[in-house]
């Protein structure tokens, strides 16, 4: 968090999300480190809950020590850096919501809670965003009450050692003092266009001419060089080699300089300039390409109003806020900073939450600055979160489509030792659901950027033809006056009062004016500065020319462009008294990329925050209303997956008559045929299994009862034969009898059992309970290994416990058997667990399974030993399916047999 701290505070970088066009490419990438420590955080928590559930450590405890751990952190965060934040316990949020899903919905995130903690990274940024901003701007701000405390200008002071020597050096300014229709006021336009322009336009401009007796050559003779002079010497400071600063000057910044102008040897006379700043000052506009490059612009005010109080009464004022002229709102502690809030009188309906934040700084006793800052926190905050989400959402996005790609996208196959190049793209595994919610969004999205772009296109279009109107009709007023008479004092040689007039002229519309002849050359402009600097030649725009002396256009507004800055020019014909073209005015503005930038970025910025607002609305509709078609195919799809052949299976109840409801209707008459064909199936079943149970029965007792009648026909025959063994016989043939009963008792008892199947009562158990009872049960014998590691955490299935018992007992008990008498048995029990199921093994090392009895291994009456009925992996196998699983083996003779018995989890209790 400190790295992002440091990116904001220490850094350059521009970071205000409430104005896009201002971001630059490091701004982008430093909100490109944002979302990417986002993804690490994101690929540790994976990690931190993987590790978490191999822990033998209880959940509820596991819960207890990271909490704890958030809170000491925010602790000491608090302590060592004085500050307390809350980030650390979002993250915690965001951990515990992914942990509940990860513990208890199978590791799967739903796309509510997906979007929970996309909002919730939105929220941190804003959050750390917002803090970081407020503090940079509260240490920006103290800096600029400091300067303002200082009645140095430093950028001025730096202008003023660049231009001295211009000035001096000036032709025109020499010839000023021996022609007199050199003006005094044509001078002091010139020199203000010329030297005292973009940043210097803030101050009040006069000069004063005195020759080289020091004689006033000025309209103004209430000054003489002496009263500057003296000024030297008593109540200022030198700035630069000519210009000095007044001294005692709270709330303004005035300057002087005191130019000598010479001729070679010849000391031609005194050009003093005096520089006050205005009490209440408007921005000037001016072309950004003539300012010098080599001095930083001042725009740190920008955003900013500030006041000077002297005695509570104000002394100047700039900005958009307005002061009082009495200080009766702000009270100061003596070189302190304090802050004060206050609302704004009648807030317009889009503004309710405006407000200004003042910092009030008492530089002395009896003098005062406020500086004061427009300031809309809610707004803010809700542009900068909807910012925020919208990035991490596209960022989320495109991480689970670079995953997804990688997945199903395939250019490449692998197969017969060739590599064989296509390009396949699996979407067999998107669920319905996603594709709905995909659907939806993406038709909002591609309709909101439509939406945008016309939006864009037309409010651009009307801004560009609103301008041009707007040019045309200043031009036509401003044409209306030169030609009523003014036109005629520009026939002859351009003198210094003829662009006097001229600025004049343009001063009293607000405007900058350009005048060329009817051959496109420049007779005078009110931005001499552009043509003597070489930025433009003194001629006509080549394509306004052709439009206005060969094309005979009555008016042309053309896109122009000098260097970097574009701009609208307006060009109007000027006609005399006969209605010939004699000169051609050109109205240029140069304000006009500026004004349309921002009014465009005003534009971009209210249209990305509501339609990420609304985009995030339809994305939650999207959510809402796909759950709300597939819910009734979730429903149906549980339901199928509920049906159990020749049980008693419940029919969906749907009210609505609609497509929904003709699928629920097909399944209801599917399942009560499926019970009817089931009843027809299982008495078919059961009368085949009878006869084969019959068959079976027979040969098993035939086994023991002709031992039993070869026996009592000898013992018959002794007996009448008065054999003197026969008490021997007796003795010997009777334990025989009592075994072959015993056996007749045990087929008995197994076939009982067997019957019983049916009688199926699935309940939910841990799956390692049952295997441990078994496995404790052989564990103990002789000549006998069994490896058995049951997993940390339970896994719950619906079985039979008694069925699921007798298996296990039934499989140890056969692999026990298959081992060889003269081999250690090693009997190796694993499992792998997924979200769905679980896959267990048993591996014996026996003699294996013959091949040509393989297939008939899972059948009632077959058996691979010399006793028995046959009916033990019959059993298993029903056991398991009754369970919803699968069994099925793998054997090598003389190696082993491996028995793989697959079963589903069973569904969490709500």
């Amino acid at each position: 968090m400190r790295t992002f701290f440091n990116l904001v505070y220490n850094s350059q970088i521009n970071f205000d999300v409430n104005n896009l066009l201002n971001l630059s490419g490091f701004s982008i990438i430093g909100i490109l480190m944002l979302c990417f420590s986002f993804l690490i955080f994101f690929l540790l928590t994976e990690t931190c809950l993987t590790v978490s559930r191999r822990l033998a450590i209880p959940l509820k405890y596991q819960l207890i020590l990271f909490v704890s751990g958030i809170f000491l952190t925010t602790i000491i965060y608090a302590a060592y850096w004085n500050d307390f934040t809350l980030v650390y316990c979002f993250w915690a949020i965001i951990v515990i919501i992914r942990g509940y899903s990860y513990n208890y919905n199978n590791r799967n995130m739903s796309s509510g809670m997906y979007a929970i903690k996309i909002l919730l990274y939105a929220f941190i940024s804003s959050l750390m965003l917002n803090d970081f901003e407020a503090v940079k701007e509260q240490s920006i701000r103290q800096k600029l009450v400091e300067q303002l405390a200082t009645p140095e200008d430093a950028v001025a002071e730096e202008l003023f050692k660049k231009i001295e020597n211009q000035i001096i050096a000036d032709s025109v300014i020499k010839r000023s003092f021996t022609n007199a229709s050199l003006s005094n006021p044509f001078l002091a336009s010139r020199m203000k266009k010329l030297y005292f322009d973009t940043y210097l336009s803030k101050y009040d401009f006069t000069i004063h001419q005195f020759n080289n007796n020091g004689q006033s050559m000025s309209s103004d003779k209430s000054f003489t060089k002496s009263d500057f002079t003296d000024m030297v010497l008593f109540s200022s400071i030198k700035r630069s080699e000519y210009f000095y600063r007044e001294n005692s000057t709270f709330g303004s910044q005035n300057y002087f300089a005191i130019l000598p102008i010479t001729d070679g040897d010849n000391d031609l006379g005194t050009i003093v300039v005096e520089l006050k700043s205005r009490s209440i000052q408007i921005a000037d506009s001016f072309p950004e390409l003539l300012t010098d490059g080599s001095v930083v612009k001042a725009d740190t005010f920008k955003n900013y109003s500030y006041a000077f109080y002297s005695d509570n009464k104000l002394v100047s004022q700039h900005g958009n806020y307005v002061y009082n002229l009495v200080n009766n709102n702000f009270k100061g502690q003596l070189k302190k900073y304090v802050y004060v809030n206050t609302s704004i009188n009648n807030p317009v309906w889009y503004k309710p939450f405006t407000r200004y934040s003042h910092l009030v700084y008492q530089a002395s006793d009896s003098n005062l600055i406020v500086l004061s800052k427009e300031e809309n926190a809610v707004l803010y905050d809700i542009a900068s979160l909807t910012f925020f989400f919208v990035v991490m959402l596209i960022f989320s996005v495109t991480v689970v489509l670079i995953r997804w790609s990688w997945i199903r996208i395939k250019i490449l196959s692998v197969t017969d030792n060739r590599i064989k190049w296509s390009f396949r793209i699996n979407f067999d595994r998107v669920l319905y659901k996603t594709r709905i919610q995909f659907s939806m969004v993406f038709a909002v999205v591609i309709t909101l950027v439509l939406v945008a772009v016309v939006t864009y296109v037309s409010i651009s279009t009307q801004y560009q033809n609103q301008q041009d109107k707007t040019i045309r009709d200043k031009l036509n007023r401003i044409t209306g006056t030169f030609e009523s008479g003014l036109i005629n004092e520009f026939k002859g040689e351009i003198t210094g009062q003829d662009q006097i007039d001229f600025q004049q002229l343009a001063d009293s519309y607000s405007t900058d004016l350009s005048l060329f002849n009817a051959n496109g050359v420049l007779l005078v402009t009110t931005q001499p500065k552009i043509y003597e600097s070489g930025l433009m030649i003194e001629r006509m725009n080549a394509r306004a020319f052709v439009n206005m002396n060969k094309l005979q256009r009555s008016e042309f507004v053309n896109d122009e462009k000098i260097g970097a800055l574009n701009y609208k020019a307006a060009y109007s014909p000027l006609k005399n008294a006969q209605g010939d073209v004699i000169a051609f005015l050109q109205l240029p503005y140069f304000s006009n990329e500026v004004d349309y930038q921002e009014r465009i970025g005003s534009l971009l910025n209210i249209m990305f925050n509501i339609y990420a607002l609304v985009l995030i609305f339809i994305a939650l509709l999207a959510v809402f209303i796909a759950r709300q078609i597939t819910n009734p195919l979730s429903y149906i799809q549980e339901s199928l997956s509920k049906i159990i052949y020749g049980k008693k299976n419940e029919p969906i109840i749907w009210e609505r008559d609609d497509e929904i409801g003709a699928l629920v209707k097909e399944y209801n008459n599917m399942i009560t045929a499926l019970e009817d064909s089931a009843v027809k199936l299982a008495q078919s079943e059961r009368e085949s299994a009878w006869r084969e149970m019959a068959k079976q029965v027979a040969h098993e007792i035939k086994n023991p009862l002709t031992p039993l009648k070869l026996g009592l026909q000898l013992l018959d025959k002794s007996w009448k034969d008065k054999d003197p063994k026969f008490d021997t016989k007796f003795e010997r043939f009777s334990k025989s009898f009592v075994e072959q009963i015993e056996s007749l008792s045990s087929i008995a008892s197994e076939f009982s059992a067997f019957a019983k199947m049916p009688d199926t009562r699935l309940e939910r158990i841990n799956i390692f309970d049952m295997l441990s009872q078994a496995v404790t049960i052989f564990k103990q014998m002789d000549n006998l290994t069994i490896s058995y590691h049951p997993a940390a955490e339970p896994f719950y299935i619906f079985a039979d416990r008694d069925q699921l018992l007798r298996c296990f007992n039934n499989l140890l008990k056969n692999a026990i058997e298959a081992t060889p008498e003269d081999r250690k048995g090693v009997i190796e029990i694993n499992h792998t667990i997924t979200p769905k199921n679980i896959l267990l093994t048993l591996k014996d090392n026996g003699n294996g399974i013959p091949e040509n009895m393989r297939e008939k291994i899972f059948e009632p009456n077959f058996t691979t030993k010399s006793s028995g009925t046959g009916l033990g992996l019959a059993f298993v196998k029903n056991s398991i399916e009754n369970a919803g699983g699968k069994v099925w083996f793998e054997t090598t003779t003389e190696v082993g047999t491996t028995f793989y018995l697959s079963l589903p989890a069973a569904k969490q209790e709500s």
